[in-house]
């Protein structure tokens, strides 16, 4: 395998991790007295975007104190959440997007969260996003969400772009009349099949083209599937080709209206997770591909939505099983599998992709980065899982590669970072270079290891469903 440093291409952009969680999460526990962890957490990411928002954020109510709740209220916000959140973004050092309530649209109270937020958060508010996901908003919620969000869809058939860009317009009008000086990030929607025009018809005064992207989904015709995706299908070299293809088909609407790209709220499994697949150690080894995917098709960064509700019990829009953090029953919170690859990619923003040359006919992916000051990343990725029994045999685990790395004979050194789990399907005892996550929400060290080798040839040897992120400083 050959790495070529001195053909830098895509730059991941220095706030490209972020995290999306659902409206409801900002009254968790987590949130209102737990944000110490929370901060700790983020922090541990580096300089990223948290967006507040998603399916309930159009059932959510600006609820000032004395008001009356609405019958279709799902959901409050008020002036102590902003207080918490713009409290959490100086803590983290991180940004935020605000969504806005477009499903149950009553502009005096939109304005007046918007005026607050950016009063209250100041630099703090990356953006706002005016409504989710509007290009479904004539569907019924799917079934696991329904409890939440009623049965309701929140425009008659017929609606549609034109529909939403007249809305979307008149939000924007009722904000600079109001002195409401905020980027937007939109049009949140579940496919990219507005993109182009909404970019070509809103472009001025946009943060970002904002789609969503789900590579895999639980349910069918709104109802769940009695068998949903695996952890082997969602780490299948088919995924990868999908995610890649729509990731491109986004870049081509983004471009065309000169606005940056940021999937701005994105996992796994669509329809509240798969439960033994999004919460495995799996979904690690998948986002971290994914990620790569993104960054190296220019994206400007992603969001992994999720919720903070109980880790044991999923499926819904308070505790996806796919959502990176969740709730212990002690009242703490934790880290899924998913979150350690997040926290192992921190180290390659602000890196420029390189090109890599090498052939295998295994489910393994490879990137190779070059930081500012020359030092080399290169990243493999073994996504092989066991083959399936054959004649009531249980199939040999594959064996662990051995790949040789050569570089220009200026790196004379090497060290390798392990992502690690126990299995493929693990939901706890992942690593990142022999250190887990503390309960207060701090990393210690990665202890990386030297590699054999000298004078641009190094060998490592990486386990099946596993990751090694091999550094080079430069000579």
């Amino acid at each position: 395998m050959s790495v070529d440093a001195t053909r830098p291409r895509a730059v991941i952009a220095p706030d490209f991790l972020g995290l999306s969680l659902e409206t409801p999460a900002l009254a968790s526990p987590a949130m209102t007295s737990g944000a110490a962890v929370l901060a700790n957490l983020l922090r541990e990411l580096g300089p990223g975007i948290l967006r507040v928002s998603g399916d309930s954020v159009d059932h959510t109510q600006w609820l000032i104190p004395g008001a009356p709740l609405l019958p279709w209220s799902a959901a409050t916000i008020g002036p102590g959440d902003l207080e918490r959140l713009a409290a959490l973004m100086r803590a983290s050092g991180w940004r935020l997007i605000l969504g806005l309530n477009l499903g149950h649209l009553l502009m005096p109270s939109l304005v007046e969260e918007a005026h607050a937020a950016s009063s209250q958060l100041g630099p703090s508010l990356a953006g706002l996003a005016i409504g989710n996901e509007p290009d479904i908003f004539t569907k019924v919620a799917p079934q696991p969400f329904r409890r939440l969000l009623g049965r309701s869809s929140l425009r008659a058939r017929g609606w549609g772009l034109h529909q939403y860009l007249a809305e979307s317009t008149s939000v924007r009008a009722a904000l600079a009349a109001a002195g409401v000086i905020s980027p937007i990030y939109g049009p949140e929607t579940a496919t990219g099949r507005w993109l182009k025009v909404y970019g070509a018809a809103e472009h001025t005064g946009l943060a970002a083209l904002t789609p969503h992207l789900y590579p895999l989904i639980r349910c069918q015709g709104g109802r769940l599937l009695t068998h949903g995706p695996t952890a082997a299908s969602l780490l299948s070299r088919g995924v990868a080709a999908l995610e890649a293809r729509q990731i491109a088909g986004f870049m081509q609407g983004a471009r065309a209206s000169g606005v940056p790209l940021r999937i701005d709220e994105t996992n796994s499994v669509a329809c509240g997770g798969q439960p033994h697949a999004s919460d495995t150690f799996a979904a690690a080894l998948w986002a971290l591909d994914y990620s790569l995917i993104a960054a190296s098709h220019r994206v400007a960064g992603l969001n992994f939505h999720g919720g903070l509700g109980p880790c044991a019990v999923g499926g819904g829009i308070l505790s996806p099983w796919y959502s990176p953090l969740c709730t212990l029953p002690g009242g703490g919170l934790t880290a899924r599998p998913e979150l350690y690859a997040l926290l192992a990619l921190r180290s390659l923003e602000g890196c420029a992709f390189v090109p890599v040359a090498y052939r295998t006919s295994a489910n393994v992916s490879v990137y190779g980065l070059r930081a500012a000051d020359g030092t080399l990343h290169v990243v493999i990725n073994d996504m092989r899982v066991r083959a399936r029994p054959r004649a009531g045999r249980r199939a040999p685990a594959p064996l662990s590669l051995r790949v040789t790395l050569h570089v220009d004979p200026s790196y004379r050194s090497a060290s390798v970072v392990r992502l690690l789990a126990p299995a493929l399907t693990a939901t706890r005892g992942v690593t990142l270079g022999g250190a887990s996550l503390r309960a207060d929400g701090t990393l210690p060290q990665p202890v990386p290891v030297p590699l054999q080798g000298a004078a641009g040839s190094f060998t490592v040897r990486v386990a099946p469903a596993s990751a090694a992120f091999v550094t080079l400083p430069a000579g």
